[in-house]
């Protein structure tokens, strides 16, 4: 066997050992996020409870959000394709246009677990958008470990 193909099984078989480090690193971040996730939809969902209770049944209601007959208002956050050091990323940014502020559908002195619930669901959405980020990781990940195979297959005939 020439010893250049050795070297280059030695070097693909690195490399595949490293994307599969990789992916393992990538998929133990990724259930991170997900914890962080499903916690904090759980405090912002306890927190609203809170606030429901403090403020009565109907000021924090579904009656209290806008319907297809209410004004248009933009959104306060928006994701964007981003293009990153060679690698597609989403990122979340922040509207300043004509943006309605969704504390004021609930009255103007809400109760504090109100805005910690609005935190709550802000990170929760920041997590949400790390994950996609992650992923994005794992395909390309999986992409680069499938190319190296069949390159490996055609240095074996």
């Amino acid at each position: 066997m020439p010893l250049d193909k050795i070297c280059s099984e030695e070097t693909v078989n690195d490399l595949l050992d490293r994307l599969t480090l990789r992916q393992l690193h990538l998929m133990e971040e990724k259930m991170c996020r997900e914890l962080n996730i499903e916690s904090n939809i759980n405090n912002g969902c306890f927190n609203l409870a809170k606030s429901r209770y403090i403020m009565g049944q109907t000021a924090v209601s579904k009656e209290r959000l806008p319907t297809e007959a209410s004004s248009e208002f933009s959104a306060l956050t928006r994701c964007e394709t981003i293009e990153e050091d060679g690698e597609t990323k989403l990122k979340i940014v922040e509207n300043d246009t004509n943006t309605v502020n969704p504390m004021h559908w609930f009255g103007v002195l809400v109760p504090q677990n109100l805005h910690k619930a609005k935190i709550m669901f802000q990170n929760a959405l920041n997590f949400i958008v790390e994950c996609a980020n992650i992923q994005i990781q794992i395909q390309e990940n999986l992409k680069n470990f499938d190319a190296l195979k069949q390159y490996k297959v055609m240095l074996n005939p």
